[in-house]
């Protein structure tokens, strides 16, 4: 089986090298300011507002002010006058254009200006100043803006503006910061650089995530918290009392598995922003940017009791809150999981945020969020964070994903009261943003909801191989992976950002899930590495995630899940201890999709993810046996085994979650043949389409199916659509409803998608999974 690819081939993120921004960030498409500046508000009246820069318009017809690379003054296209910049973004360089300028301490500014071009950014940076905002695409010029407040020993700001690599040329014109004049008169061009890498999403990588034997936990309508005349001091550790001690605190919800809190704002009087700990049994169980949290993974029928602490990263923090307890309900019966991924770079080109989640409905119908993917460090063989892009649109290059991260998505970007779940804008100051932040906002609406962070995927599962080979490099590798997201010590000064901290990311994820693509076998990423141990290895990585997981759940009073996304074609299956990996994991997400797509171009056409085999399915067997590619086959590997491959079987079928694709494989220049393209010669994969972006892939959103072309195959229980030239296969709605009528027949966990971007607006393919699975 080829699971090749995340079902989207979103472009390299883009994103600007100061992340600091003083207003919030639109991301992707969203991120253009409309055509009316921002207005200025001084904090004097007297201060005269002027604008700073030299020869912002350039009609000097000159560079002068400006340090640049790679620039030129044209005279076409210009937003207004003779003459406007035109920068060159390379391959190896972005094309920056700087200029310094002498500013007022705790002033607000506006920088604004006109922007053509893809990926281009405005921004400035300083002592105490990170701003900027940048627009993904605009043919024509386009006004940026945003507003920054100076720190206060802020004397000076350089203001930069550039493209991104490998993009081209891009133009700016009448740019303009205005406020306050500093104490120099004259600006003075900078001569520093501070371009940094772009944040990368893997954009290549197979699914995983769901549960079994831990299904959704139930509401408790009422917690029955209660305030404790106790001061809470011994909850946690005592502060130094700059900021105001956080009141009010109480339990609003409560499930078999989550306490949600909230309470009263804090003040600072260093003037800080205001972040918040969550202690129990002095143990801290949660960080939050704002007044509420859920604090998850708990174990049901079981009392706790919760003091919350303001801190801030200068080291000031309040005393420790009253206290308040409440004591989650007992474990629901069980029933089917429901579970889906989150890619990482769906808030770039597909504009998609935990946000989308909330509002589709589809948070309210989930058990188990995973977000995908991080990645393994090539020469740490750990769990890091850094901003690089991957080459995941090349297949043939061995190392795509060596060194990618994108901290920025996960905990460094900017979200708007527009595009965050509960409508509040970042700071600029606080510790946490990004993907991460937004998850825990979600949590906090949806208690029942569960959080996985996945590790690997199609992109990143080169050195997984390395990581497991030793008792001691499984060791390293699990514990930097549960202290950076499970503990939440993200790492600060990642490409220059200030975000992070210790314990800033703490209660967000529930768990890990590992997606390696694939132990002991050639079938992955060109140039992954692998070995005859990784049968054993990935028993004993699997071994060594439970047990530190459990240990570090019985310090704070809970149960992390470890999950793991399994392959469904019987020529990777057999490299798998399957009688021995099932007692370490709570349920696997089998991939039970990409049987069949356009890597092979001529043909013939086949089906994604048929359920039983067809006498008509004109594929060779699999070697060294005589079983095809089909959802049986699979099934059977893993529960009673096939002798053939030398796969034992002996897997719970009751931690089986089964994987449903939430796109679509295409071929083109097929002939209708007896069956409407089924089972016929082609001339190619389909064109890309612009929300995939990926030659023969297509997601859900993107494709009109219709009574005349959609087609249903009895035998397999397959759906696919043809309209006389193209012929695409995936899940439809009826296809979800023969699956989970094929799970809850043969006994097994549940369904899992990959992943919720591909899903429409109306989330009907996940409503389908949630209805039919009951």
């Amino acid at each position: 089986m080829l699971e090749r690819a995340t079902p989207t081939t979103e472009p390299t993120p883009r994103r600007a090298p100061s992340r600091r921004r003083a207003g919030a960030l639109v991301v992707a498409a969203a991120m253009t300011v409309g055509s009316t500046a921002l207005a200025l508000s001084l904090g004097s009246a007297s201060a005269a507002t002027v604008n700073l820069l030299a020869n912002g318009d350039f009609e000097s017809g000159t560079l002068s002010g400006w340090t640049c690379t790679g620039g030129s003054v044209v005279t076409t296209p210009v937003h207004g006058g003779s003459y406007a910049l035109n920068g060159n973004a390379t391959a190896s360089d972005t094309g920056q254009c700087q200029q310094t300028v002498t500013v007022q301490p705790n002033t607000k500014y506006t920088l604004s200006g006109f922007l053509k071009g893809s990926y281009v950014y405005l921004g400035a940076t300083g002592t105490g100043v990170n701003a900027s905002t940048w627009t993904p695409g605009a043919a024509n010029y386009t006004q940026l803006s945003t507003t920054f407040t100076t720190g206060a020993s802020t004397t000076s700001v350089t203001v930069f503006t550039h493209g991104w690599y490998g993009t081209g040329a891009y133009q700016a014109d009448d740019l303009t910061l205005t406020g306050p004049g500093g104490g120099s008169s004259s600006p003075s061009p900078s001569t520093s650089t501070s371009a940094s890498p772009s944040p990368s999403g893997s954009t290549s990588a197979s699914p995983s995530p769901s549960n079994s034997a831990s299904p959704s936990p139930s509401n408790s309508t009422s917690p029955s918290p209660s305030a404790s005349s106790s001061s809470g001091t011994g909850n946690g550790p005592s502060g130094d009392g700059k900021i105001t001690v956080p009141g009010g605190v109480a339990v609003t919800k409560a499930t078999s598995n989550a306490v949600v809190l909230k309470w009263n704002a804090s003040t600072d009087s260093t003037d800080n922003y205001v972040g918040y700990k969550v202690w129990s049994k002095g143990q801290l169980v949660g960080t939050s940017m704002g007044t509420t949290v859920a604090v998850s993974s708990l174990l049901p029928n079981t009392s706790y009791t919760f003091t919350v602490q303001a801190y801030d990263k200068a080291g000031h923090a309040s005393q420790q809150s009253a206290a308040v307890s409440a004591t989650t309900s007992a474990a629901p019966a069980a029933k089917p999981l429901k579970s889906a991924y989150f890619d990482q770079w769906s808030v770039y080109d597909a504009a998609y945020y935990p946000k989308n989640v909330d509002t589709s409905g589809a948070a309210a119908k989930l058990d188990v969020i995973s977000y995908a993917f991080e990645n393994i460090h090539p020469t740490n063989l750990n769990c890091f964070e850094a901003v690089k892009a991957s080459d995941a649109g090349h297949e043939d290059n061995p190392n795509a994903g060596d060194g990618a991260a994108d901290a920025y998505a996960d905990y460094q970007m900017d979200y708007s009261n527009a595009i965050s779940v509960d409508g509040s804008a970042d700071d600029w100051q606080q510790p946490l943003k990004g993907n991460f932040n937004q998850l825990r906002q979600l949590k906090a609406k949806n208690p029942n909801l569960r959080v996985t962070l996945s590790l690997g995927g199609w992109t990143y599962s080169k050195y997984f191989s390395d990581a497991a080979a030793t008792d001691a490099s499984r060791k390293k590798l699990v514990s930097s992976c549960i202290d950076m997201f499970l503990k939440g010590n993200l790492p600060t000064g990642v490409a220059g950002d200030a975000s992070g901290g210790a314990a800033t990311g703490a209660g967000i994820f529930d768990g890990i899930d590992i997606d390696w693509e694939y132990p002991g076998s050639a079938g992955g990423h060109t140039g992954n590495h692998y070995s005859a141990a990784d049968k054993q290895n990935f028993t004993a990585l699997l071994a060594e995630f439970r047990s530190q997981l459990d240990s570090y759940g019985a310090s704070v009073g809970k149960k992390f899940l470890l999950t793991a996304a399994l392959p469904s074609g019987q020529d990777k299956i057999q490299y798998i201890e399957t009688d021995q990996i099932g007692k370490y994991l709570d349920y696997a997400d089998i991939m039970t999709y990409d049987m069949h797509g356009s890597w092979d171009a001529t043909g013939p056409t086949n089906l994604q993810d048929p359920l039983h085999d067809s006498p008509a399915d004109p594929t060779t067997p699999i070697a060294p046996g005589t079983a095809k590619y089909n959802v049986d086959t699979t099934l059977a590997a893993y529960t009673t085994g096939l002798p053939e491959y030398g796969i034992k079987g002996g897997f719970p079928s009751n931690k089986i979650i089964l994987g449903i694709p939430f796109y679509f494989r295409g071929w083109t220049g097929v002939q209708a043949g007896s069956n409407y393209g089924l089972y016929q010669k082609a001339t190619g994969a389909t064109p890309a389409k612009p929300g995939s972006q990926e030659a023969g892939l297509a997601s859900w959103r993107e494709l009109a199916l219709t009574a005349q072309n959609t087609h249903w195959d009895p035998v397999t229980e397959s759906t696919w659509v043809y309209d006389g030239t193209n012929f695409w296969t995936g899940d439809d709605p009826k296809a979800i409803q023969a699956r989970a009528a094929y799970a809850k027949n043969k006994g097994l966990g549940g369904m899992f998608a990959f992943a919720l971007e591909n899903d429409d607006d109306n989330s009907t393919l996940l409503n389908t999974i949630s209805t039919s699975l009951g």
